[in-house]
């Protein structure tokens, strides 16, 4: 092996680009890491960012000046990548040391407070400083070891950039797309840290075969490894000559590098201006991230594709100065990349706001499918690429240009080059700060980018005229570009607050041509909005149906409003409530319109009621829904907190009795996090023992695998939860840790409670059983809801996050949730089951839950007729219920149609089965009916089944071959009548294993029959008592294969299993 000038950079360039894969891939997953502690809110997010970006600045200026002492540069690079690679071996220990450190100072401040500000910024540097000045001293270091002429600096520095962006782009998209949803953030650590340590090696065995610091090294570089025989003498001569040419980069024409030389006033110049260029290029990758959130959507996936093209072009950038041979020019490149930057910029600024059209219309080709879900990210990323690729190319180009203007001897290259990167990421740490804390919601977006522009411009030229600007042009110049500002503020303000509010990434329709998209944008009608630190706040009001409708939208998503989901907001408060009266100190999570915590409000017991909510602006957009929430924001039993919740939880000393939490979908980028299991832990010990918490989940825009993550992970912490159904799109989940036995009368007090019954009045719930019909799963089921092999979502292995992205891109609700729903069951464990043992309903109890599926569509259909059934038999000359079913315009069941049908042949029929010995008329008849008997049970109704039980005991008689198939369908009628002796007895019989008494083991005329009997089975035994008896009946159902195809029965086992396993 020959160690050549071509092949040491070569292997240097690969070790360089697997090195700033690892740096991304450090810098995804240790944000992550920090924000489990110190937050996602605006200031914590920069703290981190100024915490790595200020090591990195360090790193640049320490170890540039030790680069240019050091004899063996490579070397030294290889030692820096080691010790990042053994700093993150450690960092997960070390993490926890910080974490708890940090949870034990942070009690002695008040959340939101400016000491605790402090201390997560001082933390930010003790948990990243060192790594990310390592990282920050390998670019200086790895300059000095590949430029021996001036001539080629500005061509290395640009190979180096490009390569080491190229590498970064590499690590954003594996760590997002790939390592994070495999193997999690500790192990995606661990592989960084195990590409640090591969660099590291590499380089040291390099610097020791080419003899890096000897005065023999030029010669060593192209030495082969093995001893060398006399023969090779010629070509060893050859090549020592190409090693006295110090490592040239490929295809580089030597003799059309003209020395540069500048002035010390240039050189002043060139690095103030690459200072202001880091300040923009952050402002720039701010105002870009929100704009591109709002027209593409905030997932996660879409914030890492962002990042993916900004880098990409930067890569571009120093591509182009490396590949531009001729380049004679400096300083003047330099300014007119600038100018250059400024100009695309404000031309693209009048494209903007067709941004979500042009998605739109691009993903309206892709099928929404699993299959398809890559294509979609690449159409996003084409939108990145169509808004950011351009400027940011230009932006690449100035680091290695002012490199090369700030170097003005060889000797001084890793001082000069550490400087000049030093400089700009000081001045991105900068932009970062004031723009996303200041400037972003003082000027808002447009204006925001509009001072970028006017920067750039600036900054291009005064380059042009070399800082030699007279006193009348340097004042005229900041006169301008604050014109500029504000004619950018005038322009394009209100359109791009219309047009961005309408949140078109969500929608499956796209407008037909861009004159439908104009009418759309122009029907909003904004009455608050606020390009916060964080995020984008509107709220936005319109007419329908004759009232106004008030939403509130984040980013774009709709979070909060008077329409539809006002149900769920209201009842996410009333509920936990309800169950817990005598709650006195409440936590909510999550400000949205107020409504919820207003109807917590409500309620006389409640004392103290603290209110967490990450967004200044949402605070303040609440007030918009004064007239919703009671004016909550004057109440003085409700303290605001702006803070993020899992930072709150973790520092907070407050025990409470109920605590809410109502985020947005998951699939939101951050979202997720407060669905995870270490979220509900941090949730659980800030509850009094008997505490209740209370979760909102959608269950739109998701699938059954992310719902089913959901409940285990809240069932993994709170085992005891029930599940309500407040409206058609969304699921509360109330738990606790222990059992608790609810009051119905007292919850029944609390609900005709004046206060509380006039504030469920506004959503249609006038009696209690409107109410209690929305509890879908009591508690003593809700944790067995889920498959036992679901995965749990963990801040540390984020499934949900990934998962949810995937379900909201595909766009379907999920329905899994209703094939445990107890109000189809007869005898359910849930509170109205309970309520109605006693109180049967009247006709007021009739028509408020009429009213309310007319408004809601709730219950559902399938149940709602059922009700309508009940309601007709018990009041024969009622004539609403007959007008409400004609309203609901769900279809009757094909099998009650038939049976209708067959009816009055039915004495045809037995006489044909006895007679002629053919029961096959007769078993389709009463099929009919056994269908149509299911479809008409539930906790409202019971249908008359006398009908039936005769048919069935006459086809045991005419049709013995299928007798175990008619016993089973008696025994279910058994158990929904409450004979539970009978239902024991027929079931016995009908898996009886005895064939010459009871007639062949099979069910094919009805394969469900068996799984559903087995299950009320195991129900049966487990209400009980005989939890070992359960057990084993589920262990021969699994046997017989009765299991993986009937949810129900799959539940009860679970449950059956988790009993007995406890009882042992």
């Amino acid at each position: 092996m020959i160690f050549s000038a071509r092949r040491v950079f070569a292997v240097v360039a690969f070790c360089f680009l697997v090195s700033g894969m690892a740096g991304l891939v450090y810098q995804t997953v240790w944000a992550r890491y920090l924000a489990l502690f110190l937050g996602h809110t605006s200031y914590a997010v920069v703290a981190v960012l100024v915490a790595f970006m200020g090591g990195l600045a360090l790193g640049n200026a320490w170890f540039g000046i030790r680069a240019d002492r050091s004899e063996k540069p490579l070397a030294l690079y290889g030692w820096l990548e080691i010790g990042i690679g053994v700093y993150a071996l450690l960092f997960p220990a070390y993490y926890t040391f910080c974490h708890d450190s940090f949870i034990a100072l942070a009690r002695k401040w008040h959340p939101g407070s400016d000491g605790l500000l402090a201390l997560k910024f001082a933390f930010s540097f003790l948990t990243i400083l060192l790594p990310t000045f390592l990282m920050g001293a390998t670019f200086p270091v790895l300059t000095k070891f590949v430029t021996r002429a001036l001539s080629e600096l500005r061509e290395k520095v640009a190979a180096l950039y490009c390569i080491n962006s190229g590498g970064a782009v590499l690590g954003c998209l594996v760590t997002d797309f790939w390592w994070i949803p495999a193997i999690g953030l500790e192990m995606t650590v661990y592989a960084g840290a195990a590409m640090n340590l591969a660099v590291g090696l590499v380089a040291l065995f390099v610097s020791r075969k080419i003899r890096e610091g000897s005065a023999s090294e030029a010669a060593v570089f192209v030495r082969p490894l093995a001893a060398r025989n006399e023969s090779a003498g010629n070509r060893e001569e050859e090549q020592t000559r190409e090693a006295a040419v110090p490592l040239p980069l490929p295809g580089r024409d030597r003799a059309s590098q003209a020395e540069e030389t500048f002035s010390d006033a240039e050189l002043r110049v060139a690095i103030a201006a690459i200072g202001f260029s880091g300040f923009v290029a952050m402002l720039y990758e701010v105002a870009w991230t929100r704009l591109l959130a709002l027209a593409l959507g905030s997932s996660t996936h879409a914030f890492s594709l962002m990042l993916v093209t900004f880098i990409t072009g930067i890569a571009a950038g120093a591509w182009i100065v490396y590949a531009w041979k001729n380049l004679r020019r400096t300083f003047e490149a330099f300014a007119w990349a600038e100018i250059a930057l400024a100009g695309t910029l404000f031309v693209s600024m009048f494209f903007y706001e067709y941004l979500p059209y042009w998605f739109m219309k691009l993903a309206s080709v892709v099928v929404r499918d699993e299959s398809t879900y890559l294509i979609y990210h690449g159409l996003q990323a084409l939108i990145c690429f169509s808004v950011m690729f351009i400027p940011t190319v230009c932006l690449g180009m100035t680091l290695p240009l002012a490199s090369r203007i700030a170097t003005a001897e060889l000797a001084r290259t890793g001082r000069s080059v550490g400087k000049v990167f030093a400089v700009n990421t000081l001045g991105t740490v900068l932009g970062a700060v004031v723009t996303g804390l200041w400037l972003m919601p003082a000027a808002g977006l447009a204006r925001t980018l509009a001072v970028g522009i006017a920067v750039n411009a600036l900054i291009g030229a005064a380059m042009l005229a070399r800082g030699q600007l007279t006193v009348g042009r340097a004042l005229l110049a900041p006169l301008l570009g604050a014109g500029f500002v504000w004619f950018a503020g005038l322009m394009f303000d209100q359109t791009w607050q219309q047009t961005f509010s309408l949140g078109l990434w969500r929608n499956r329709q796209t407008p037909p041509d861009l004159a439908t998209f104009r009418r759309m944008v122009k029907n909003e009608t904004l009455t608050f909005h606020r390009d916060g630190a964080g995020s984008t706040v509107t709220v936005i009001t319109r007419g329908e149906n004759g009232k106004e409708q008030i939403g509130l939208k984040v980013n774009g998503k709709a979070d909060a409003g008077t329409s539809l989901d006002m149900t769920t907001q209201l009842l996410s408060g009333h509920i936990p409530m309800l169950l817990r009266p005598h709650s006195t100190n409440v936590l909510v999570i999550g400000l949205g319109s107020g409504m919820t915590a207003s109807a917590i409000a409500r309620h006389p017991g409640v004392q103290h009621l603290d209110l967490v909510e990450i967004s200044s602006d949402v605070v303040e957009a609440a007030r918009q829904f004064r007239n919703y929430n009671d004016d909550l924001h004057n109440n003085p039993r409700v303290r605001f907190v702006i803070e993020d919740a899992k930072s709150f939880l973790k520092i907070a000393d407050e025990r409470y009795d109920l605590i809410v939490s109502e985020p947005s979908n998951p699939w939101m980028a951050g979202v997720a996090g407060v669905f995870s299991r270490e979220y509900y832990e941090s949730c659980r010990d800030r509850l009094k023992p008997d505490g209740f918490m209370a979760q909102w989940v959608q269950i739109y825009e998701t699938n059954d695998e992310a719902l089913n993550t959901v409940l285990a992970t809240f069932g993994s912490v709170f085992p005891h939860f029930s599940i309500w159904h407040p409206a058609v799109s969304d699921l509360v989940l109330v738990g606790s840790t222990q059992p608790h036995q609810i009051d119905v009368e007292a919850f029944e007090r609390q609900f005709y409670h004046p206060a509380v019954r006039s504030d469920l009045e506004r959503i249609q719930i006038t009696r209690l059983p409107v109410l209690l019909a929305r509890e879908i799963v009591s508690a003593s089921n809700g944790v067995f809801v889920p498959p036992a092999e679901v995965s749990l979502h963990s801040d540390f292995f984020p499934t949900l996050e990934y998962s949810a992205q995937k379900a909201f891109f595909v766009g379907r609700s999920t329905l899994s949730w209703r094939q445990f729903d107890e109000t189809f069951w007869t005898r359910p464990s849930t509170l109205l089951g309970q309520y109605l043992r006693t109180h049967p309903l009247t006709e007021s109890d009739y028509k408020a839950l009429g009213r309310f599926y007319m408004e809601y569509r709730l219950p559902e259909p399938d149940l709602f007729r059922s009700l309508l059934v009940r309601w007709q038999r018990e009041m024969p000359d009622a004539t609403l219920p007959m007008e409400m079913m004609a309203q609901a315009s769900e279809a009757v069941l094909t099998a009650e149609l038939e049976a209708l049908r067959v009816a009055p042949m039915r004495d045809r029929l037995l006489r044909r089965a006895e007679a002629e010995n053919d029961p096959e008329p007769l078993r389709m008849y009463a099929s009919y009916l056994m269908q149509t008997y299911r479809a008409h049970r539930s906790v409202f109704h019971l249908p008359p089944s006398e009908e039936l039980k005769a048919l069935l005991e006459r086809l045991i008689e005419t049709n013995p071959a299928n007798q175990r198939v008619y016993k089973l369908h008696l025994a279910e009628l058994a158990w929904d009548a409450g004979d539970d002796a009978t239902f024991a007895r027929l079931s016995e019989i009908a898996f009886d294993p005895d064939t010459a008494k009871w007639g062949p083991v099979g069910f094919s005329i009805d394969p469900q029959a068996p799984r559903i009997v087995l299950a009320r089975m195991v129900e049966n035994l487990w209400r009980i008592g005989k939890f070992h008896e359960a057990w084993l009946l589920c262990q021969e159902a699994k046997q017989n294969r009765y299991t993986g195809t009937y949810p129900l029965l799959d539940m009860v086992c679970r449950k059956a299993e988790a009993y007995s396993a406890a009882m042992r």
